[in-house]
């Protein structure tokens, strides 16, 4: 990661989404934006940053093509082009916005039209009588100017109600600035002596750049007053959007009145060129603004005062050209114009499903060897672990282990209905834990009042108490993880199936025994091949009619990443085991072999890292079994699988009720009857 663009992005966002897969270090964001998980990874956490600034759960979204792109007060849009170039810009640019949703009031503007609503500090009467119109037409003829001060103005306060807020996140809004404001061209333009004529561009041209250390106070009548109306060091005393109004206001008058008098000066000499009535009357063409400022937000010397004598450098015609272009970039960020790269209707529709699936990224491995030096540790690679499984999940076509192939799908369908089949019967041997085992002692001399010995109180008797003692099943989360890979196809995969939907459907009859499943396999993202975790099925939050509905579509591809994927749901599958017995169930066909640019996972080392993944899940408590699947007797790497997995490895027929229930019964409390 270069240092000098991402000393900002890098503090907080979570290094994985910086991992140039190319390279055997975290160095460079992901350079193809085509990926539209690695957008939804940025757009996520931007968004959270701007919930952070803010205290505001503020949307954060991608542009669709054909829809405008501006703050409307409700959410932040953002671009979908995020390279090396542009994401700490895009960060300042969503914490910009979002800081607008938070403070401004946008009901100010539409009451100015609306209502004829003017600020206090304009002289009404007096630029009536000026401009020759009728009071409840002035709102209207200074809108525009009006509302570009305004913006101005608010700027100033938004920006420093972030740099007070979260002075840490400065580095965004200068980098956002230095893309959009800081050209050379502009700082060439304030020292020329190029508008320095009391026009509402020259003015406009130089208030949007007040904070710019190459400002001229004296380049324009009313400038200086200008600038101490503003009153940069003391910014923070506007507090409302109304507040910057009334600052907008006095600014207006200052303009107002200078631009009067050198009109009226001009047409006592006879001048010609005196077109000050019609830009008075709102006639010129005018942009709105949101303002701009220097990324070396220098407010707080005197300004820096230019000789406003014939010494001044004039500009030529090609530098007038460029300064007018960056004159239009800076309006087009104060109208909320920037351009930003838009999706079209298909990758926003993939978005869309794609964010609902609640796609997280982990790095793992980063002991693993790279392939190149056998002593050359790796920075590791990502997993996508995907936590909403839904059917427009699998239309993206973005997983390789999700099919809509109409043979496949009917091969699980037949797969599903065996395991519920199955895990009926394997039900009714776990119903035990549904009982509650009361035992009743009679005859105590303390306790709970038996209605039954009461009568014998007249007897003598005393002891007419009894003692009720009810034994609960603890409550139980099973954790089951299946190798998808491409080699556990064909019959392998059929039993696979059937027994995970048998032990699902079987804790369904239950009350007190959650299924967690997830699938695992490998996923081609660029030009890469990362670990894939697809939380299939979670009992808490699922109906079991999801296992019917989507398991269907669940089929093998890609190599097998064992540990890696472990190491990354790690978290997860000991957070289950808090308050409850925890197990961690696993299906697989042998050895794990993946690689891709970054990782060699295979042989010993990845027996090893898959070993001690095994043996952090037991340390937390969890009861953890592994199930050998193969299509004749034992077969594959039978000693691989002992190597990692111990006592724990079995190596069964999964299908058959005997041996499954018996391998369960090892693990589990209740005792199951065979």
């Amino acid at each position: 990661m270069s240092k000098s663009k991402y000393s900002y992005s890098s503090f907080w966002l979570d290094k994985s989404l910086f991992l140039n897969e190319g390279t055997t270090h975290v160095t460079d964001i992901e350079r193809k934006s085509s990926d539209l998980i690695k957008l939804i990874s940025y757009k996520r956490a931007i968004s959270n940053f701007v919930t952070i600034v803010t205290g505001m759960p503020i949307k954060v979204t991608f542009d669709e093509v054909g829809s405008d792109s501006y703050t409307d007060g409700n959410e932040v849009v953002i671009s979908s082009k995020m390279d090396d170039n542009e994401f700490d810009s895009t960060v300042g640019l969503a914490l910009h916005e979002g800081s607008h949703i938070k403070l401004t009031d946008f009901e100010i503007l539409r009451k100015m039209t609306r209502d004829n609503f003017l600020p206090s500090t304009i002289d009404v009467d007096y630029l009536c009588e000026k401009m020759n119109i009728k009071s409840d037409e002035l709102s209207s003829v200074i809108y525009d100017e009006l509302k570009d001060l305004l913006n101005i103005v608010e700027d100033r306060r938004i920006d420093n109600f972030v740099f007070n807020t979260a002075p840490g996140y400065r580095g965004y809004y200068e980098s956002m600035y230095d893309k959009y404001f800081n050209a050379k061209i502009i700082d060439k333009g304030l020292k020329s002596s190029n508008y320095r004529e009391e026009t509402w561009d020259s003015y406009m041209f130089r208030i949007v750049n007040i904070t710019n250390p190459n400002r001229d106070l004296n380049a324009l009548k009313g400038l200086r007053e200008i600038w101490n109306i503003l009153d940069l060091k003391n910014i923070n005393r506007l507090k409302t959007t109304l507040d910057a109004y009334e600052v907008a206001g006095a600014i207006y008058m200052v303009y107002a009145k200078n631009k009067i008098e050198v009109n009226d000066d001009e047409s006592n000499s006879n001048k010609q060129g005196d077109n000050g009535s019609s830009e008075m009357s709102g006639d010129t063409q005018n942009e709105s603004s949101e303002g701009g400022m220097s990324s070396d937000m220098n407010i707080d010397g005197e300004p820096t005062d230019g000789d406003n004598s014939d010494g001044l450098e004039k500009l030529n015609n090609s530098q007038l050209e460029q300064l007018r272009r960056a004159i239009e970039k800076q309006k087009k960020f104060q109208d909320g114009e920037v351009s930003k790269k838009k999706l079209n209707k298909t990758e926003k529709r993939k978005v869309d499903t794609l964010d609902k699936a609640n796609i997280d990224i982990e790095i793992v491995g980063k002991d693993m060897t790279t392939p190149t030096w056998s002593n050359q540790k790796s920075g590791g690679t990502q997993v996508y672990i995907v936590r909403n499984f839904t059917k427009e999940l699998v239309d993206t076509n973005e997983f390789s282990i999700l099919t809509n192939s109409e043979h496949r799908i009917s091969r699980n369908i037949d797969n599903i209905e065996r395991g519920i089949q199955l895990g009926i019967l394997l039900g009714k041997k776990l119903k035990t834990r549904n009982e509650e085992r009361t035992l009743i002692t009679p005859r105590m001399k303390s306790g709970k009042l038996s209605s039954n010995m009461i009568h014998e109180i007249g007897f003598g008797n005393f002891n007419i108490f009894e003692r009720v003692l009810v034994n609960k099943t603890t409550p139980s989360v099973i954790h089951i993880t299946i190798d998808a890979s491409g080699s556990m196809s064909g019959l392998k995969w059929n039993n696979t199936q059937v027994a995970v939907v048998a032990i699902a459907k079987a804790a369904s009859m239950t009350q007190n025994i959650d299924v967690v499943i997830s699938y695992r396999s490998t996923t081609s993202r660029s030009d890469n091949y990362l670990p894939f975790i697809l939380i299939a099925y979670d009992s808490r939050k699922d109906k079991f009619n999801k296992i019917q509905n989507t398991f269907k579509y669940i089929d093998t591809g890609g190599t097998t990443p064992e540990g890696l994927c472990f190491e990354a749901i790690l978290k997860d599958v000991i957070g289950y085991s808090k308050g409850s017995d925890s197990y961690f169930i696993n299906f697989s066909d042998g050895a794990p072999t993946f690689s891709n640019k970054t990782v060699s996972y295979e042989g010993h080392g990845a027996h090893e890292h898959t070993a001690v993944q095994v043996n952090k899940i037991r340390q937390a408590g969890i009861n953890v079994l592994s199930y050998f699947i193969t299509e004749s007797h034992y077969g594959g790497d039978a000693d691989a699988f002992r190597k990692m997995y111990g006592s724990d490895a079995k190596f069964i027929n999964v299908t058959e009720l005997g041996p499954l229930a018996k391998t369960l019964n090892s693990k589990f409390e209740t005792n199951l009857t065979i």
